[in-house]
């Protein structure tokens, strides 16, 4: 082999690696820790645009989780939520979560009840999570997350204590 046909070996090999590490849906590449500290990131970073006292409704907590052509594996789930004060917009906070998201490459869609006093909310998916939802209730507000999927065991992740 040529020094020539070694370098583009080197490449062809070293780009068909990175690109499975990077391509996998099933978030292998991403482990517990990396997961949970990114699903949190998320969760804090959308309470704190909006602002208000925000308390743990659940999680983070180890789920299963399936995964294209992988064996099953983790993600971890965080619900927040907070008592709506007086004088609250939700349709501007919707907007407010909207942006935040769209800045951290979530993929997101707006929704409303068909009410005629409609609740609004957003969900959005993609980025560092699977799944993100939020629900601009008048009287109550919540953020509920899931992580990516992960290699890992739900029954190893709650009996150390991770979840």
């Amino acid at each position: 082999m040529s020094r020539g046909t070694s370098w583009i070996a080197v490449l062809v090999v070293t780009a068909a690696v990175l690109t499975a590490c990077s391509a996998d849906p099933g978030g292998s590449g991403t482990d517990a820790s990396h997961a949970k500290r990114s699903i949190v990131d998320v969760v804090e970073h959308t309470t704190e645009s909006i602002g208000g006292d925000w308390s743990v409704y659940s999680g983070p907590a180890a789920e299963h989780c399936e995964r294209a052509g992988a064996a099953p594996g983790a993600r971890w789930s965080y619900v927040v939520e907070r008592t709506a004060p007086d004088g609250v917009d939700p349709a501007a906070d919707v907007e407010r979560v909207e942006q935040e998201w769209n800045e951290l490459e979530i993929t997101t869609e707006r929704f409303a009840s068909g009410s005629a006093d409609p609740l609004l909310g957003v969900r959005g998916a993609g980025g560092p999570v699977t799944s993100i939802g939020f629900d601009a209730f008048p009287q109550r507000y919540s953020v509920t997350a899931e992580s990516t999927c992960f290699d890992g065991s739900v029954a190893e992740l709650r009996g150390a204590g991770r979840s």
